[in-house]
């Protein structure tokens, strides 16, 4: 699917023109496309009481029904698009046991002060009657009965946070506590239950009159707090499948945050992989905003970063999903419409050959959605070392000996009865890279760790580095020094002899405010200890490499190459022969690669450049090693941007330059 969103302004009604709207979005390649239907405003004559009807609906005509008539007509599917989230200030007048209150039982407010003759809006309660049985389900079996819709979409589905009477009385019933005041301290399911009883209502509705209707629901895979909004947390995809049949995310490129603070450059990426369920053939959509935030929502994104961007959500397996403003004749920034084109022009070519294709890959990195984990993400992706993401809720319940790697962040919580799967998987030959700078966690598995003694936790380190030991031969590779920079929380131990110590701590040569002054006395007290920092310990045919000082929060904060290599070294170190795919090419040229029957398929993101990106700087000459274990190879093609590559074979491995690289092109591998 290639899905195309027009977020309708309710004065620009008068100038929709259904046959123009559809021959426009067939022209952008788009066949599904998402339209406002009904919640806070109903784009036809709707008849449930409290549902405020646009307008500006033009009088005489099912303006809905030749809208969707149209798209039919060119085999572009349907989904309406519902908000149940906010209501008008008349509805809160009428029923105000509808709306959300905070912690001062004042009602949440809307866009209070925006300018114009606009009505006022207000949240509404998940667990009331507006988002419910009042509204909601009389709302959506309405439309499924008057109208040949293909999907329903609810925007804004998650729960606000809530202080009213009816809140407050399920929390205690549900957890025998009071609610807290304060959200952050709200039970880590509480949210995610509202939304499930609310969703519930509203999917059953669904259901009974057409089965065949399918909701499509949001997803978080991202923990979290939102100036709007309040507490969010990372989504159990279980409980959204629960209630919906397809789920989506937000990737917002939000630019208007300012160069200081822009979004993470792989976020797309990672929302795909972390909406992928083991065993499920469901993939997620990936909604991608136009606009460099919504403050400038009539604008594009600068198209040299608007398209590597959005290739992330196709390369990743994902379905891409176009948000726009308005629709084509009322968006005057035309680089908006050429870049949707463009790059659902690029998605057609590797349609056939990404359905029902799975990931290739050796690497699976645990996953709870913390910033720990979005750390190691990111240094996996910079590295070209593909992986899979284990949610942590299923974690227990997957075949690790599907990958011969396993990464652990450093916050992630570990069981006991995980710590006996990893034994297991270690012993027939996994192996483990834990990120360990917990001091309870080290002390509570010792044993597994090879960790003699008491396990204490360190100040604050500053002015400190890890340094190179013999025994971890390859970890300074491309880096050309004994030591690199280390900061932050460490743990003291001492190892069982046996352990390699790979890494070991450079103590603090001057407090900070003293590193400069004077540059005389910079000479190191200490040049080397015997303080380990990174060690390995072989566990049957496996291992575990474990580091005890936060290498994910190091390069998220300071982004060093140092700390990036180390990371490709240490997963080359331990991985040797067996890593079955080797790409040479700059950090920001992101690679995922899939299998199937005969085929490989890799693709190829060109996100160079200081961001956000101006220009699309071409890169010249990846180099790709993939192993073929004696297969015969019939053929290596691009499949997006026809950049020729050459190849060949060389002591089992097959050898591809990838000449040049624009935007997004993607190699397809016969055998």
């Amino acid at each position: 699917m290639r899905v195309l969103q027009y977020n309708l302004q309710i004065k620009d009604t008068p100038h929709m023109e259904p046959e123009r709207i559809a021959e426009d979005t067939s022209y952008l390649k788009a066949n599904v496309v998402v339209l406002n239907v009904g919640g806070i405003y109903a784009w036809y004559q709707s008849k449930v009481l409290y549902h405020h009807i646009n307008e500006y609906l033009p009088a005489g005509r099912d303006l809905l029904q030749e809208l969707i008539a149209a798209f039919h007509a060119r085999g572009i599917k349907f989904i309406a698009r519902f908000d149940f989230s906010v209501a008008e200030d008349t509805t809160y007048l009428y029923k105000p046991e509808w709306f959300a209150r905070d912690i001062n039982n004042n009602p949440y407010y809307r866009g209070e002060k925006r300018m114009g003759n606009w009505s006022l809006l207000l949240d509404t309660c998940s667990l009331g009657g507006y988002r419910n049985k009042e509204v909601a389900v009389p709302v959506l079996q309405e439309v499924l009965r008057k109208y040949d819709i293909d999907g329903v979409f609810l925007n804004a589905p998650h729960a606000r946070e809530c202080h009213c009477s009816r809140c407050r009385a399920l929390y205690k019933k549900t957890y025998n506590v009071e609610m807290p005041d304060n959200a952050a301290y709200f039970d880590p399911e509480w949210l995610s239950k509202c939304m499930k009883i609310n969703i519930g209502n509203m999917y059953k509705a669904i259901k009974e009159i057409r089965t065949d209707v399918p909701l499509v629901l949001y997803y978080a895979p991202f923990s979290g707090m939102s100036k709007s909004f309040g507490r969010i947390d990372r989504d159990n995809l279980y409980d959204r499948y629960a209630t919906a049949d397809l789920i989506c995310t937000e990737s917002q490129d939000v630019l208007s945050r300012g160069i200081n603070n822009l979004p993470m450059d792989i976020h797309p990426l990672i929302a795909m992989k972390a909406g992928e369920l083991p065993g499920c053939s469901k993939r997620p959509f990936g909604i991608i905003h136009s606009c460099p935030g919504m403050d400038w929502r009539h604008v594009g994104m600068p198209p040299a970063e608007y398209l590597p961007w959005m290739a992330q959500v196709p390369a990743s397996n994902g379905i891409i999903w176009h948000s726009v403003t308005g629709f084509c004749e009322t968006i005057t920034d035309k680089r908006i419409l050429e870049s949707i084109r463009d790059i659902d022009s690029r998605i057609q070519n590797v349609e056939s050959d990404m359905r029902d294709a799975f990931s290739f890959c050796d690497t699976a990195l645990l996953w709870n959605g913390s910033k720990n984990a979005v750390g190691w993400a990111e240094m996996l992706v910079k590295n070209h070392i593909q992986f899979d993401l284990i949610q942590d809720y299923i974690a227990g319940d997957i075949a690790l000996s599907n990958y011969r790697l396993l990464v652990i962040p450093g916050d992630f919580i570990i069981t006991t009865e995980f710590i006996e799967k990893l034994s297991d998987y270690m012993s027939s030959g996994g192996k483990v890279i834990f990120e360990g700078t917990d001091t309870e966690t080290l002390s509570k598995y010792k044993e597994l760790f090879g960790i003699e003694g008491d396990v204490v936790s360190s100040e604050n380190l500053v002015a400190s580095y890890l340094r190179f030991e013999d025994e971890g031969e390859g970890l300074a590779d491309g880096i050309d020094s004994d030591k690199i920079e280390l900061r932050g929380k460490v743990s003291y131990c001492n190892l069982e002899s046996d352990n390699q110590i790979l890494m070991t701590l450079i103590p603090p040569f001057a407090p900070y405010e003293a590193v400069g002054i004077p540059p005389e006395r910079a000479s190191l007290p200490v040049e080397n200890t015997t303080i380990p920092m990174a060690f390995r310990k072989n566990i049957g045919r496996g291992s575990i490499s474990v580091l005890i000082f936060p290498v994910s929060s190091l390069f998220m904060e300071y982004g060093l190459s140092d700390h990036l290599r180390l990371i490709g070294n240490l997963v080359n170190n331990i991985l040797g022969d067996n890593l079955r795919l080797r790409i040479s090419a700059p950090a920001d040229v992101y690679t995922e690669a899939y299998q199937k029957d005969n085929k490989v398929v890799i693709h190829f993101i060109n996100e160079m450049g200081k961001r956000p990106l101006i220009d699309n700087v071409p890169v010249h000459d990846i180099m790709i090693r993939l192993r073929i274990d004696g297969k015969n190879v019939n053929g290596v093609e691009s499949i997006i941007e026809n950049s020729s590559p050459s190849y060949y074979v060389d002591d089992g491995c097959l050898v591809i330059k990838l000449p040049r690289l624009k935007i997004w092109d993607a190699i397809r591998i016969t055998f």
